[in-house]
């Protein structure tokens, strides 16, 4: 008696056996709907005053080795004084560069 077995080798490869992917779903957005202004305090921590926005993919940028370690320190520090968790490098980077453009007007 023996098993019935598939070939150790096939023919096609594994990935053409998965369903197609549905269709992408665009949202509409209306070309006539006006910019928010910009809000009038800052936002804390990093959390933006509209809840729709959140933080995008990672920013591709270069960051000195030293400006990345006091950026550490930084949030490490920060979050033990305040015990506020929601406190990362990615919400103090997020509210640096949105300093920097509010003072240049950009």
């Amino acid at each position: 008696m023996t098993a019935q077995r598939q070939p150790a080798i096939r023919k096609t490869h594994p990935a053409e056996e998965l369903p197609e992917r549905p269709a992408r779903i665009e949202a509409s957005t209306p070309a006539s709907t006006p910019a928010p202004p910009p809000a009038a305090t800052p936002s804390v921590a990093g959390r933006d005053t509209d809840p729709a926005e959140g933080l995008s993919t990672t920013h591709n940028t270069r960051i000195r080795p030293s400006i990345k370690a006091r950026l550490r320190r930084g949030v490490d520090k920060l979050r033990y004084e305040t015990g506020d968790r929601t406190i990362s490098e990615a919400s103090i980077t997020d509210k640096a560069l949105q300093e920097y453009l509010d003072k240049h007007g950009l």
